[in-house]
């Protein structure tokens, strides 16, 4: 399997350490997880992507997705799942709203094909995990941060626009 980010830092100090304190693993320093049974998972940031053409997937997943422009590192690793005797091969995207970008174009306005499945939620929906008071710093931002707030809290698709203004 294979685990991209766009920017290495943030494939470093987010990604790798969320997932080794998920599964309670120590990623190695040649960003691999190796397991007992002869399987890896390896962590790649963009620029590292196109020295792969030779690598055979089963499975692939982008985090951050809305942060690389196009959908090219996407089609890219999409030809790599390619991989003999998998039981399956399939992609995987985790993702903020980003406007009528082309996670946008590809899957939330283009529901056409039974291959693929989008989940979409906000961060009311994870509440439950969340600390008390950051639950309310983020419904005072409806106010304070309106934009920030759609796209980022409710998930919003909208062309937003970068700018949040707040008159008072």
């Amino acid at each position: 399997a294979l685990i991209v980010r766009k920017e290495f830092t943030d494939l470093r100090d987010s990604t790798i350490k969320d997932f080794e304190r998920y599964f309670e693993v120590k990623i190695s320093s040649d960003k691999n997880c190796k397991f007992p049974n002869g399987s890896v998972i390896m962590f790649r940031h963009a620029s590292e992507i196109a020295v792969l053409k030779n690598i055979n997937l089963s499975i692939f997943g982008i985090e951050q997705a809305e942060e690389f422009e196009d959908e090219s590192t996407f089609t890219f690793l999409r030809d790599r799942l390619r991989r003999d005797n998998a039981p399956y091969r399939q992609g995987c995207l985790i993702a903020n709203a980003n406007g009528h970008n082309w996670i946008y174009r590809m899957w939330i306005n283009n529901p056409a094909s039974d291959d693929f499945d989008v989940s979409q939620a906000s961060t009311f929906e994870n509440a439950e995990n969340l600390p008390a008071d950051f639950i309310a710093d983020l419904k005072r931002m409806e106010k304070e941060a309106p934009n920030h707030f759609k796209q980022y809290v409710l998930n919003s698709h909208e062309e937003l626009g970068k700018d949040d203004l707040l008159l008072t």
